[in-house]
């Protein structure tokens, strides 16, 4: 039997099936991913090593649409106001994997070469080495939270106006409220800012 022309299976069908099986479930197998393109687990093994090269290439896919390049160009914080909203919204598009990233360790050069960039840019703005990581984590929490937000419309309180007065007034009327997860992602990037900002002032 002649051979086909173009190729059968590649690394951008497999991190696309995994994307979609994710998506749809929050994880994913080999088995499943194999079964999704039709093909015997180990046809897999002639493209990728395993499930974590595929997380790390799923990884690095979402995040070459994520802005990092205000640092070393912008003030860090003018940089993170970037980097923030497009981290949001790269993730947004992809809220049913987010507890797979969540809970796997960031392995791909190009992930940890923008976290590289975002480790300088902090450094070199003042902050001291042991503070970076903690920064970069509670960031990565804050905004993968508010993505995973988007998806159920950042609205999940319905209280009885009777025994929670206060909360229906805080909730409002839905349909004449702005963006509930706009809002409040505005609101805790600048309560994050403002911290951020004073740490450096009280130096």
């Amino acid at each position: 039997m002649a051979r086909p022309r173009t190729a059968l299976l590649d690394v951008d069908s497999i991190v696309d099936a995994a994307l979609h099986i994710t998506d749809a479930t929050g994880d994913f197998t080999v088995k499943q991913l194999a079964s999704k393109l039709h093909v015997h687990p180990s046809s897999l093994y002639h493209h990728v090593t395993g499930r974590d090269e595929v997380i790390d290439r799923m990884r690095a896919r979402i995040g070459r649409t994520i802005d990092s390049s205000g640092f070393g160009t912008c003030p860090w914080d003018e940089a993170l106001i970037r980097l923030a909203w497009s981290y949001r919204a790269a993730f947004a598009q992809h809220p049913g994997s987010i507890r797979l990233f969540a809970t796997s360790r960031v392995r791909d050069r190009e992930s940890l070469s923008e976290y590289e960039r975002i480790a300088e840019g902090l450094h070199a703005a003042g902050f001291d080495w042991p503070e970076v990581l903690p920064i970069i984590i509670a960031f990565d929490n804050f905004i993968l939270g508010s993505a995973l937000d988007m998806g159920s419309g950042g609205n999940l309180y319905t209280p009885d106006s009777q025994a929670h007065p206060a909360l229906t007034a805080a909730v409002g009327d839905p349909e004449e409220q702005p963006d509930p997860t706009d809002v409040a992602f505005e609101l805790g990037l600048s309560a994050l800012l403002v911290g951020l900002r004073q740490r450096l002032v009280d130096r």
